[in-house]
């Protein structure tokens, strides 16, 4: 809407306001006349009363008149349609009936007025009335008197202003848009500059929709690049937009309005399949796009933190800013776009021009009559060639250059002859090694460049790939050498598909399984080689149980040779895959264990055998021991009666006799106990180990054993022992021995001792038994541990009790020493593993 039509539209709304007053006047003061006549003769003029009754009725304006008790003493249709009610309801008797708020704000509004005779207050007022019509209206009131001349009570015409002030609002509203909108178009179209003219677009638009986002965009290249924002879109104190985007025109609001070509308010974004969240998420959003010749060229968007808060006239307003500012951005548009392709013109030159004359790309580029036009500083470092000489070479022969380049190949006329070739066929060839004298590679590549259908020129590039193909070479050299290890394995290998399809095989899985490589290759090998194909299942599903290309856990498989004998292969197998980590196959190796299987079977029985013979020797030793000690008592007994009974004849040579039998007697008996012994140690090594209270153990070995000796002989112990998992008979033996020994031979001119103690080491425990004891001579250690071995004559020892406890801890994995000197004592030191 123009301004000129605006100020038409003004005029009249004028020239209706002031008839409409005028006639209001008029009948205002015909209806104060006629009520004051009606109350003086109010019986004589029957017939004048009810004129005037008609005349209220027939008022465009509501009518009420209230006294000043706040009772409705008249009203008329209008007051009661202005009120909201219905037309089966009563009308109010009191204003007190009004809501609440109403009531409250009509009874402010007169409080303060200060009425004079004759004279008529006007007050404007804005309400809801019963049916939630929000209502806004003229109050004209003024006093009313009797006969008297005393004022009664107040008349009040009340004419509904709703439409007259809506209007006023929507032309208020489109002066102010015309106002924003000619602010606007002034400082986008005064400069040429896009970029700076966007920015100011965008802060006037965020303050007109008082929000602090507005984002403008423009479309270049099927995407919607952001120009301009404001908010926390951008740096502090700069035009700098942090997170610059670049919608893709199928993707986001702003993309589906570029691509429908129609403005949109959305109410909320969380119901938004497209939203898509900028610096942060906003639940409203305006969308309009700026079109020209039906394309549409960019975007202008804004957003709110609130639901629902943009309006229809918003979205006309941004339309008509979009409309105006078209042509200047499409224009401004064509400026950048041909801004941008000149800079990625000149970067696209510089990067070729880098490219071409960089250490990494050996290339010439050859015209299609046959002269160098360009070569690169990397081919003539190539060819060891003094850059200097590069102008040389600009504009040189092709034929000339190649007949001096080509002393440099091992093979001098094919160099030549095949790029004569090349050039001949004009097809891209790429990769093509050559090995110069000097024992280098270079790889070729030729490329013929075309130009609006026609040949333009030739590119070669040459790259050293020395390094590449002694690399290659040295690959193929270690896949021989390995291939002939395994080849000569013991290990049979064999590869297969996902379809168990045999793929290849080693000269050892030939040998195993008696099969060649053409009767093997392309066979399923579960059909061909397992005795029993559920076992391969088996293998299968726990490995795929564990992970589906792990196979690292060791089956035995029947395996039926080519001559039918059944073998035991044991096998392990591995996943194969692509450079994609796709599996295609699976590579399995294995072992022929049928000669070790056969061989443990063979040990087991001999250890069942042997353990049955150890069970039955140590039954016969507690029976031998028991059948010998028997006679030997008997023996000992009848000798001791022979004593006593001729002691007083005997004489001290058959005295001394008698005494040598008894001590033989002894020893026998010692001899017979050890043995004994030795069995039942024997026996207890079937037991398990179990975790022993060590402190226990000993305090009660030598609480039963020593202590009645204590003042003669001290047991040092430490405050604890720790706690060690053995065997408890044999872990009793060995102290019971080694403080039994220090016992024995202590120096009885001492005070005697022995120390117990213990360090504990990594991965064993040190125990120590010390004692300042009469101590063992040199010329005896060797004897220490040698069974039925004794340093001296004793009775009371059968030489076989250091052998013993010397098997027992060797056998659960210690060791045992010792260090003497004689007169001073001895330490026998041994280790118990953790």
């Amino acid at each position: 809407m123009s301004q000129g039509e605006i100020e038409i539209l003004k005029r009249a709304l004028k020239r209706e306001r002031k008839a409409k007053e005028d006639a209001e006047l008029f009948v205002e003061q015909r209806i104060f006349e006629l009520y004051t006549e009606n109350l003086s003769l109010n019986k004589k003029f029957k017939s004048q009363s009810e004129f005037q009754q008609i005349l209220i009725e027939n008022l465009v304006d509501a009518l009420f008149v209230v006294d000043f008790k706040g009772n409705i003493i008249q009203s008329n249709k209008e007051a009661r349609k202005l009120i909201g009610l219905n037309s089966d309801e009563v009308f109010p008797q009191s204003i007190k009936e009004f809501k609440s708020k109403n009531y409250k704000e009509i009874t402010s509004l007169f409080k303060n007025v200060n009425f004079k005779k004759n004279s008529e207050i006007s007050l404007k007022w804005s309400f809801t009335n019963r049916k939630n019509e929000k209502k806004v209206v003229m109050i004209k009131s003024r006093l009313l008197h009797n006969f008297t001349g005393k004022a009664h009570a107040i008349q009040a015409i009340v004419r509904d202003i709703t439409t007259e002030h809506q209007l006023d609002l929507q032309l208020q509203q489109r002066y102010e848009n015309q106002k924003f909108e000619a602010l606007i178009l002034k400082e986008f179209l005064v400069e040429n500059d896009l970029i700076e003219n966007s920015w100011s677009l965008v802060n006037h638009i965020a303050r007109y929709l008082k929000t602090d986002d507005c984002v403008f965009y423009t479309l270049i290249d099927d995407k919607l690049i952001q120009i301009a924002a404001t908010g926390n879109k951008i740096k502090y104190n700069t035009t700098q937009i942090i997170n610059k985007l670049k919608i893709p025109v199928d993707q986001g609001i702003v993309g589906y309005v570029a691509r429908s070509k129609k403005g949109i308010i959305t109410k909320n974004t969380r119901q938004s399949k497209v939203y898509i969240k900028d610096d942060a998420t906003r639940l409203s959003e305006i969308t309009v796009p700026i079109i020209l010749d039906n394309k549409v060229i960019g975007v202008i968007d804004s957003e709110h933190p609130e639901e629902n808060y943009y309006k229809q006239e918003q979205l006309d307003f941004l339309t008509n800013i979009s409309n105006s500012i078209a042509l200047r951005v499409k224009a401004s548009i064509i400026e950048i776009e041909k801004d941008i392709q000149n800079r990625e013109l000149i970067i696209t030159k510089n990067r070729l021009e880098l490219i071409f004359n960089s250490d990494h790309n050996a290339e010439v580029v050859e015209s299609s009559d046959g002269s160098i036009l360009d070569l690169g500083n990397a081919f003539l470092k190539l060819f060891n060639i003094p850059l200097e000489q590069k102008k040389v070479f600009i504009g040189m022969s092709c034929s000339t250059a190649r007949e001096n380049l080509k002393s440099f190949f091992v093979n001098e006329e094919q160099f030549v002859t095949r790029i004569e070739e090349l050039i001949k066929n004009q097809q891209p060839i790429l990769q093509e090694v050559l090995e110069l004298k000097d024992g280098r590679f270079v790889s070729r590549d030729f490329m013929p460049v075309l130009f609006n259908g026609k040949l333009d020129c030739f590119v070669w590039r040459y790259r050293d790939v020395t390094l590449s193909v002694n690399y290659e070479k040295s690959i193929e050299f270690e896949k021989s050498k390995y291939k002939r290890i395994i080849d000569n394995m013991n290990l049979g290998l064999l590869e297969v598909d996902n379809d168990d399809n045999i793929l290849s095989v080693n000269k050892s899985l030939m040998d195993m399984s008696g099969y060649s490589n053409k009767e093997l290759f392309g066979v399923k090998a579960k059909d061909l080689l397992l005795a029993d194909e559920s076992a391969l299942n088996d293998v299968f599903k726990h490995s795929r149980d564990k992970n589906k290309d792990d196979y690292s856990v060791l089956f035995e498989l029947d395996i039926k040779t080519k001559d039918g004998t059944i073998r035991k292969w044991l096998t392990s197998g591995s996943a194969i895959q692509d450079i994609n980590g796709n599996s295609y196959g699976s590579v399995w190796v294995n072992l022929d264990i049928t000669e070790l299987k056969n061989l443990i079977e063979k040990n087991e029985k001999l250890i069942e055998n042997l353990t049955d013979s150890n069970e039955e020797l140590s039954h016969y030793a507690h029976l031998v021991s028991h059948d010998l000690k028997t006679p030997l008592r008997t023996i000992s007994t009848f000798i001791n009666w022979i004593y006593e009974d001729n002691v007083d004849s005997l004489n001290e040579e058959s005295i001394n006799h008698i005494k040598t039998i008894e001590d033989t007697i002894v020893d026998m008996d010692k001899l017979i106990s050890s043995t004994l012994q030795f069995a039942e140690i024997r026996s207890a090594e079937g037991n398990k180990n179990i975790l022993i209270n060590l402190s226990e153990t000993i305090n009660s070995l030598i609480n039963n054993n020593f202590l009645h000796f204590k003042n003669e002989f001290e047991v040092r112990l430490p405050k604890t022992f720790p706690d060690i998992e053995y065997n408890e008979v044999q872990i009793k033996q060995i102290f019971q021995n080694l403080i039994d020994n220090s016992f024995k031979y202590r120096d009885k001119k001492k005070s005697s001792y022995v120390d117990i103690s213990f360090e504990d080491k990594s991965d064993h425990i040190l125990f120590k038994i010390k004692d300042n004891g009469i101590g063992i001579d040199d010329s005896h250690h060797h004897m220490v541990f040698t069974i039925f071995k004794k340093m001296n004559k004793r009775t009371d020892s059968s030489g076989v009790g250091l052998w013993i406890i010397k098997k027992i801890i060797e056998n659960a994995g210690g060791k045992i020493w010792f260090e003497s000197t004689l007169g001073i004592g001895t330490t026998f030191y041994f280790t118990v593993k953790k």
